[in-house]
């Protein structure tokens, strides 16, 4: 049963959905086939759908079910109602030391299970960390995730801000690039601003 949109993207809605056996409420991803291939994002599409097929842990956003019609591809996720960390980080300034811990506890634990998959993310930030009716953090969109590689150079993608420098400048990497977003993250929160400025933040 579709309730009502929670969340719009470029080519993308999200539906509060129930799904009819269980009554349980999940998050359905429509998107939409014709804009997908316009913006050139089938390979991000499904790379995100065959990793999230391998994961389920209490820190990340999972993913239940996939499935397709002739205009749209669906993936039903967790909903989690508690918004995103950019939103409240916008309206509260900074967070406390025991805030930031806090979250970064449970981002730390879902990173652990990502990487002992081989898998570094490659993109997070505040927008891709959400949080649930109780407050605990998730990690949100693997889009740009990867399997970890020996030569992984031309593997750039990311936000700029919170990208690695060895990301940044097309160098291998490993799982640690993901701790370096989060160490941004955290001082992000604490002191109101990224550590660095410039063209590139």
């Amino acid at each position: 049963n579709f309730i009502s949109i929670i969340g719009r993207g470029a080519f993308s809605k999200v539906w509060k959905v129930e799904y009819k056996q269980t009554k349980a409420y999940f998050a359905l991803k429509e998107m939409s086939k014709v804009k997908i291939i316009d913006k050139s994002n089938i390979k991000n599409i499904k790379n995100e759908r065959n990793l999230l097929s391998k994961l389920n842990h209490p820190f990340i956003v999972n993913m239940h079910f996939s499935f397709q019609n002739n205009n749209f591809l669906y993936l039903v996720i967790d909903l989690l109602t508690g918004g995103d960390l950019r939103y409240h980080f916008y309206y509260k300034k900074f967070f406390s030391e025991v805030q930031t811990k806090f979250f970064l506890s449970c981002v730390i634990l879902g990173l652990e299970y990502c990487h002992s998959n081989l898998i570094i993310h490659h993109d997070i930030k505040p927008e891709n960390i959400i949080l649930d009716e109780h407050g605990y953090a998730h990690i949100a969109d693997f889009g740009i995730a990867k399997m970890q590689q020996p030569n992984n150079a031309k593997e750039t993608s990311g936000t700029l801000g919170y990208m690695a420098p060895e990301v940044l400048f097309e160098k291998d990497h490993t799982t640690i690039a993901d701790y370096f977003s989060l160490g941004v993250i955290c001082y992000e929160f604490m002191n109101g601003e990224k550590p660095y400025k410039g063209k590139k933040s």
